[in-house]
């Protein structure tokens, strides 16, 4: 896992232990963990270079599936239905 993509996970964290940002239900989180595997869809689809929102989104994505309580194989298998290639590309 790149340093980048721990640090933007941390971040997101941070963020919603956040009071002021807190989610307030499991619904909650789970509709917004919908949506970003909308938007990563959306974005593997794109073909303008949108690798940093790709990985926010990816980043996000993970930490919302922990705060769901899903194993991480299950928000890694959830986020492949929601892309058409690799999530960083081919190396």
């Amino acid at each position: 896992m790149s340093e980048m993509l721990r640090n933007h996970m941390k971040e997101e964290l941070e963020r919603y232990n956040n009071s002021v940002e807190r989610m307030r239900s499991p619904q909650e989180v789970l509709a917004r963990y919908n949506q970003a595997l909308i938007t990563y869809k959306e974005l593997s689809f794109s073909t303008d270079d949108v690798y940093r929102q790709k990985l926010a989104t990816y980043a996000e994505i993970k930490v919302l599936g922990w705060i769901l309580g899903k194993h991480e194989k299950t928000v890694i298998k959830d986020i492949n239905e929601h892309s058409n290639k690799t999530p960083f590309g081919n190396f």
